[in-house]
């Protein structure tokens, strides 16, 4: 169960180091990848000419823009948790897990302070720290599922 855990830690260190490239970009290169992927959601949108991209609309962008930071943190949560699974509690499982995500989604923000064109935001701040939760949370929801369908509840290792 070791080697699972130390998997799963090194996948969220990815997770976390792609968040960290991805929050590097300028805010000129960050506005062009979101307008690219909004453009990619057109077809998902009524009322849209033809021609028009979807990235031209305030709201499809700050969809996606928003959507982008609970994907992300959900992501980084959820192996987070994975990783710790096998080390803590269930019930300081989803606290742990959830706090080390959105720890690290506050310094992303300080990080895109000092980013030309970005911005450090407290929305964004509350907004990973809600990804982080729902991430951290499936994971203990499965575990309990798991474990409840086993009839029983497998004993948690101490912390």
């Amino acid at each position: 169960m070791k080697i699972a855990g130390i998997v799963w830690a090194t996948i969220s260190v990815l997770v976390a180091a792609g968040i960290f490239f991805a929050s590097a970009q300028t805010g000129e290169a960050s506005a062009a990848a979101s307008a690219a992927i909004a453009d990619w959601f057109r077809g998902f949108f009524p009322g849209g000419e033809p021609g028009e991209p979807v990235s031209a609309s305030h709201e499809v962008n700050f969809l996606v823009r928003k959507g982008a930071h609970i994907a992300v943190y959900f992501v980084l949560a959820f192996c987070v948790a994975q990783s710790l699974k096998f080390y803590i509690s269930r019930r300081r499982l989803l606290l742990f897990s959830w706090a080390i995500a959105s720890v690290y989604g506050v310094f992303d923000e300080i990080h895109q302070y000092f980013v030309p064109g970005r911005a450090m935001l407290l929305s964004d701040m509350i907004i990973n720290a809600v990804g982080a939760f729902i991430g951290a949370g499936i994971v203990v929801l499965i575990l309990n599922r798991r474990d409840s369908d086993r009839g029983g509840v497998a004993s948690p290792p101490a912390f």
